[in-house]
Parts: structure tokens; C-alpha cells; sequence
């Protein structure tokens, strides 16, 4: 019979038991011995066998297709395939071409019937087995991961020194890293950022990850093109600022699933390696991914973005002001008109036009009052912690005298109840008495918690207010706010237009900003 020969090896089994020279030498031998004509073979090397999706698989495949192959030759089952259905469907696909299986040393022939019950018997084993395997080999892994961080490629930027054991900044792609960054924080989007990549000549990190295997060789039919996601994988890898976070997804290559972990449950590793991107530019680019993906800001035919683009609203029709360039006089500036109004007309929306420099002053001016109210909230907070340490004794008096309250409530409420078993008449009554007596513990409890924390909230609230106002002071004591810091200070600009024309703005701000203006805390609690 033409016989085919097919062998296997993957990296979770016993190497010199089934290395594929022994096993190919087993079936050359019973061929021999049976009669048989070897016609083909084929064979993969450090593939799972739950995977059908294999190059010496697909060579047997066509040659069944083709109609050379009578009889396939394997050393076992497992062999052919762990995956219980696949397989079986895999074995059915041969005997509908009448090729038959034999497995050499488990002496099963698929052509038999007296053989279907062992081969289901071969497929569970197998199953079990490859599922027990990956188990253990992913609970290996898991703990390498949690304990001192695993890295299973090495993104743009970083080689591995295998010898120290240590990851390693390559200057030579470094730099690409670095000029992804501060093109992203100059208002350029991820495709305008790819476009220029490719138009320098600058290779994808896929270029990179090819040189390092050993049988690589230059394709220059390839052009290793950058591509929109291949830019925010690297604005995104927190391992640009040394930190390294395993185990964000889990992926089961036997059900072909892949799902994503929730923060908490990843493992991090601070200072894993060193960084390629400060931690200040790694956090103004996250904050500008964050932001653009709500606003969705749009930059023409791969410009930066202006200003205030995607952050100034019409307050009347809520369309967004574009932003247009104008030359006149030799003097250019850039003006923003309501979008509704610019494609329109006039009958829909009035234009809102202002000029950017005007905008710039307002922001400046909004922000100095912002930075004198941040200043007097922060003494106002100071004053507070130094009285709750006067009346501290009084605070913890207090404390006792409501925690007495609670325990004799408590013991009411256990009275009343069974009061009520006994007079089910007044049922209602009791749960009315029970019920008031719940929400004063509540409220004592409440109570106790504000005059525990109360020094600490303060202090909290005052480190945030000098943390806010440092901020604003270096950016007030430049000549002019960047576009980045503008970003992650104003929210939201809203622009109405009044019928004699003038405008009223209405700012917005980011974070903590919003959060400590106009905020009364009484000095008593």
C-alpha cells in the first residue's frame, strides 16, 4: 500500500523518547517490514497537537486530496492530533477517501471496527493528557509572572542580554520610541504619526522582531510599513517607564478564546527594567489617548491638532468650532467658527467666531483666578487641622458617648423585636420603633466616622490643593501655556453668542480643579 509517513514532536514531551529521528526510523522499519511503499512524508516540530493548523498536517492533507495516499503511518495516536473532536473528524476525513490509519505501536488500525472503541479511548487520554499539560504549564508560568515578571517578547526599544538576564535599552530603535512620544504630545494622531514613520524610510517594529531569529534574511520585497495600532501599542506598553504588568489576558489555545483581565488582578512589576519615557510624558500622553478617544478631536490631511480643537463647543447648538487659519495683512492667526453656522449658513447658528489669541488670554486669566482661590482654600484647610487637633479630646469624648448610644439602640431594637412577636396586632407599630432606631445608629456611625477622619480628609484635601497649585504656578510663569498642559487643565470651553454679538465663555476644567472651587467646609463639625 502507498503509505505516508507523519511524525510530531512539541516542546512539552519527553525530546529524546520522541524525538522525530526515532519516530521517523519506527515507521520507515514497519513499512519495511509490512510491505508497504513510502510515497511521502511529513512532520512538525514544536507544535501542539490541540491545534489542527499545522504546515506537515496540511502536506498530508493535499496529498490524501491528490489521491497518492492509501495508508498513513503514525508511532501513536497522540501523534496525529490531542484534540479529542478534531481528531476524530480528522480520521473520518481519511476514511472518506478510503486511507486508512495505523497507529505502529499501540497496534490500532482505523480500517478495523474492533478498533473504534480503543480509538475513542486513545482521544480522551489524549485530550486529558495535552489539557493536564497546559494546566501545569500555565500555573508555571502564572507564578513566574507574579513573582518577578515574565516577558515573552521584547517590544521596539529594548534587546535581552541573555547571559546577565537582563532587559536592556537598544539605542538603536530607542530613539523611535522616543520620537513616537513627542510627535504624539506635538498634536499629531496615530496615523498622521505612521505616515510619517513610513515616509522617513523608519522600518515597523515587526522589521525588528524578524532580525533577531536566526535563520533571518533580508526580504526586500517586505516593506515593514507602520500602521495606526503598531503606534499605540507603544504609546500604550507601560514598559517604556520600567514597569513591567503580566498576566492581562488569558488566552486558551485549545478553545481559541482570549479574555481580558480586570487591573486588580494583574501582576505589576515597578522598576522591572529602565525606562525609555519619563513617567511625566508616559502620564501626558496616557491623559491625551484618554481624552481624544471621547472627543474624538479630527486634524486635517495629517496636521497637528490645533489648540483648542475638540474642546470648545457652540453653547446654542452644541456643534463643535473649527478651527481656520487666516492670513491678512502678512499677519496669520487662527480663528474658531461654529461648525453649524461654517456648513449651514447663518440660519441655523450664528458663527461664534473668536481667535485663539483671545481664547489664550481668557484660559491665562481664568487659571490666575483659579491658582489666588486654590491658595485660600489650602490656608483655609490648614486652619482646619490645626483646630480638630485642639478639640481632639472633645472629638474622642463624643465618639464614646455616641458608641454608648449604639449598643443601648441595639438593645431597644432587640426588645422591640421581640415585643412584636408577641403582639403581632401591632406589627407595624414595632417596625416603625425599629425602624427609627436603625437610622439614628446610622447616623451616629456616620457621625463618628466624619470625627475620626476629619483631620485626615482635611490633610488629604490640603496636600491636594498645594500639589493642584504648584502646577498651576509653573504653568503660569511661562510665557505661553502649551497645547499639552492647556489640554490637561481645560475640560471644556462653551462659547454663546449674544444678539448684539458679543460672546460669553464658560470654562471647564480637568480634575481636580472643578472639584475644589466653590467647595464650603464648615470650621465646626
Amino acid at each position: 500500500m502507498k503509505a505516508w509517513l507523519y511524525y510530531r514532536l512539541s516542546r512539552d514531551e519527553d525530546q529524546e523518547m520522541n524525538s522525530l529521528q526515532n519516530q521517523r526510523q519506527i515507521l520507515i522499519d514497519y513499512a519495511e517490514q509490512n510491505g508497504h511503499e513510502v510515497v511521502g512524508e511529513s512532520f512538525d516540530d514544536n507544535v501542539s497537537g490541540m491545534t489542527f493548523n499545522r504546515k506537515g498536517l496540511g502536506e498530508l492533507e493535499d496529498a490524501v486530496d491528490e489521491g497518492k495516499v492509501e495508508l498513513v503511518l503514525v508511532k501513536d495516536l497522540s501523534r496525529l492530533g490531542r484534540h479529542r473532536t478534531q481528531t476524530d473528524l480528522f480520521i473520518d476525513h481519511l476514511r472518506q477517501n478510503n486511507v486508512k490509519v495505523i497507529s505502529v505501536t499501540e497496534g490500532i488500525d482505523s480500517s478495523n471496527e474492533n478498533d473504534d472503541l480503543l480509538i475513542g479511548f486513545k482521544q480522551i487520554f489524549n485530550d486529558f493528557y495535552a489539557k493536564d499539560i497546559s494546566r501545569k504549564v500555565k500555573a508555571g508560568i502564572r507564578q513566574k509572572q507574579k513573582s518577578t515578571g515574565l516577558i515573552e517578547s521584547l517590544p521596539l526599544g529594548y534587546i535581552a542580554d541573555r547571559e546577565k538576564k537582563q532587559v536592556l535599552i537598544d539605542e538603536e530603535t530607542a530613539w523611535i520610541v522616543r520620537e513616537i512620544f513627542d510627535l504624539y504630545l506635538k498634536g499629531h494622531g496615530l496615523t498622521s504619526i505612521a505616515n510619517i514613520l513610513n515616509s522617513r524610510g523608519i522600518r515597523s517594529p515587526e522589521y525588528y522582531q524578524r532580525r533577531k531569529l536566526a535563520d533571518w534574511k533580508p526580504d526586500i520585497s517586505k516593506k515593514y510599513l507602520w500602521v495606526q495600532t503598531a503606534v499605540k501599542r507603544i504609546l500604550s506598553n507601560e514598559l517604556y517607564i520600567g514597569t513591567m504588568v503580566n498576566h492581562k489576558s488569558i488566552t486558551s489555545k485549545i478553545y481559541k478564546t482570549k479574555n481580558f483581565t480586570d487591573k486588580d488582578e494583574q501582576y505589576r512589576h515597578e522598576n522591572f527594567c529602565d525606562p525609555i519615557i519619563d513617567k511625566q510624558t508616559w502620564e501626558q500622553a496616557q491623559f491625551l489617548m484618554q481624552q481624544r478617544s471621547v472627543i474624538n478631536p479630527r486634524n486635517h490631511k495629517g496636521n497637528t491638532l490645533h489648540r483648542y480643537a475638540g474642546i470648545i463647543k457652540c453653547a446654542d447648538c452644541g456643534a463643535s468650532l473649527i478651527a481656520r487659519t487666516r492670513n491678512i495683512g502678512g499677519k496669520t492667526y487662527v480663528e474658531y467658527t461654529c461648525n453649524t453656522c461654517h456648513r449651514y449658513g447663518s440660519k441655523y447658528c450664528s458663527p461664534h467666531t473668536i481667535r485663539e489669541q483671545q481664547l489664550d488670554e481668557w484660559v491665562t486669566d481664568e487659571l490666575r483666578a483659579w491658582y489666588s482661590h486654590i491658595i485660600k482654600e489650602s490656608e483655609h484647610y490648614e486652619r482646619i487641622v490645626k483646630e480638630w487637633l485642639k478639640r481632639k479630646p472633645t472629638y474622642d469624648k463624643q465618639i464614646e458617648r455616641n458608641n454608648q448610644r449604639i449598643e443601648s439602640l441595639k438593645k431597644q431594637i432587640e426588645d422591640l423585636i421581640m415585643e412584636r412577636l408577641n403582639d403581632k396586632e401591632r406589627r407595624e407599630i414595632y417596625d416603625e420603633m425599629i425602624r427609627k432606631r436603625e437610622s439614628e445608629i446610622a447616623d451616629l456611625k456616620k457621625t463618628n466616622e466624619d470625627l475620626e477622619r476629619y483631620d485626615v480628609v482635611s490633610r488629604e484635601k490640603k496636600e491636594q490643593l498645594t500639589n493642584i497649585s504648584e502646577l498651576l504656578k509653573d504653568v503660569l510663569n511661562t510665557p505661553k501655556i502649551n497645547d499639552i498642559n492647556l489640554r490637561m487643565l481645560v475640560k471644556r470651553v462653551e462659547v454663546h453668542q449674544n444678539e448684539d454679538k458679543t460672546l460669553d465663555l464658560r470654562f471647564e476644567f480637568n480634575g481636580g480643579f472643578e472639584d475644589s472651587y466653590g467647595v464650603e467646609i464648615e470650621d465646626d463639625v
